[in-house]
């Protein structure tokens, strides 16, 4: 049975809706505040959820802030007030789609089965995906580099430790990926490994998310919430792209790392933590020192040990092995059989300059493989991405194409007035007017101007 949360506070909308929901056999839970639907989606899973923005105690936005692992792709805003700006903001934040009340039946049911059909397709990929990552340990990471064969060798010396760890890499070189290895080969693998993405979380709520907060903290706080750093206790804490922690929570996070306590906001009580902290930035996080922008005390203790993942141009033994493990992996989630790389190809891989890295390459053997009806990957296969595009041979353009745009151009400064014209360009008049009819321009005179 299809689960769905109901967040409406109008209550002959919500009655209306959880009849029509039911009768579609949906396990409906309505519920008609922000307070009420934080508790259902803390405690349930829930396949769908229809969400109203305008709640008697808040905008139904915030719960995007702080479930939004929760709630993206899953949630269809509800409105009678259709503000373009707040749609935005729940799109990018995350919500499917959004319908304006009152709401078309077959409308909304036909949404319903579009998020529960995607999520079906997710959990596919996911579940294979697992089987073939086995969650993410050392042996799981594809590399032939001698650069990632030392990477790995110091990885996994520090997975016994419980030093900070600090790595360092442009984006897309699989800084994530290292760090669960890491965790998962460490003496905390049977505990929580809880990744926080730094550069996602709005500033003014970096401290409440993070260090929890007390019940009745600030308006809207019914229930007290424990926070990232609580709930990776005894675990691993990945700090992602820690170079947008602004400078007030850099100093909160200091303290708490040297005293293993931690004070929610607003309240009294300390909690004490015990987590092992591996962070990551693409930033130079000694330069963000110099120019103050990051706390050098912070960073000090953040690289108790540093590893820096070269990027995907400075490995190129990497390729062709990356490209090939890509390849089985799409091959099983598109039901493809590609099982050849031509040499062309290869060596155009070879020598593009991967600005994206790993993720990059990735993403472009996903956008190809659904397309392929062979068992060769060949450069033609590039059209189907923005690679392609790159791949192609540059369009020069023909001296008639030029001559035409030229005279386009002294047409229109000219008002299209031949005479002016044909002064400009240094040629008479019925030799002006051959052209013109050349390149079909004719249509544009105006006879005034003649």
């Amino acid at each position: 049975m299809i689960k769905v949360l109901l967040i409406e506070d109008n209550p002959i909308i919500n009655k209306n809706l959880k009849t029509l929901l039911e009768r579609y056999d949906y396990g409906v839970t309505d519920t008609t505040s922000l307070s009420e639907a934080s508790h259902k989606i803390e405690t349930q899973i829930f396949d769908v959820i229809l969400l109203d923005l305008q709640l008697p105690d808040g905008n139904g936005i915030h719960l995007f802030d702080r479930y939004q692992s929760q709630m993206k792709s899953k949630t269809i805003i509800i409105t009678s007030h259709v503000s373009v700006s707040s749609i935005v903001e729940a799109i990018k934040k995350g919500a499917f789609n959004y319908l304006e009340k009152p709401i078309d039946e077959e409308l909304l049911v036909a949404q319903i089965r579009k998020v529960t059909e995607l999520k079906q397709l997710e959990n596919n990929y996911l579940s294979i995906k697992s089987e073939v990552t086995s969650d993410y340990g050392f042996d799981d990471i594809v590399y032939e580099s001698s650069q990632m064969e030392e990477i790995i060798r110091r990885a996994k010396i520090l997975s016994q430790t419980d030093n900070a760890i600090l790595v360092q890499g442009e984006t897309g070189v699989g800084k994530d990926i290292l760090a669960h290895s890491i965790h998962n080969c460490s003496l905390r693998k049977d505990e929580v490994f809880l990744p926080i993405n730094c550069a996602s979380i709005p500033q003014e709520l970096f401290e409440s998310e993070l260090f929890g907060f007390a019940k009745g903290a600030f308006t809207g706080a019914v229930d007290s919430y424990s926070g990232r750093m609580v709930q990776a206790n005894k675990g691993t804490l990945f700090l992602d792209e820690i170079g947008e922690l602004p400078l007030h929570i850099q100093a909160k996070l200091l303290r708490i790392l040297d005293e293993k306590m931690i004070y929610p906001l607003k309240s009294k009580k300390a909690i004490s933590i015990d987590i092992r902290l591996i962070s990551a930035t693409n930033k130079n996080l000694a330069d963000e020192v110099n120019i103050k922008q990051f706390r050098s005390d912070l960073y000090y203790r953040l690289r108790e040990s540093t590893l820096t993942i070269p990027p995907l141009r400075e490995r190129l033994d990497d390729i062709l092995p990356l490209i090939r493990h890509f390849i089985r992996i799409y091959n099983r989630v598109y039901n493809k059989n590609i099982v050849k790389v031509t040499k062309r190809a290869e060596n155009y891989f070879l020598n593009y300059p991967w600005k994206g890295n790993v993720r990059e390459l990735k993403n472009m053997i996903k956008s190809i493989i659904p397309f392929k009806k062979n068992d060769t990957f060949d450069l033609d296969d590039l059209s189907y991405t923005s690679i392609g595009r790159e791949a192609e041979e540059p369009h020069y353009s023909t001296l008639d194409e030029h001559e035409k745009k030229y005279l386009q151009e002294i047409l229109r400064v000219t008002n299209y007035n031949i005479s002016h014209a044909s002064k400009i360009l240094g040629i008479n008049r019925p030799r002006l007017y051959r052209k013109l009819k050349f390149f079909n321009l004719e249509a544009h005179l105006d006879s005034r101007h003649s």
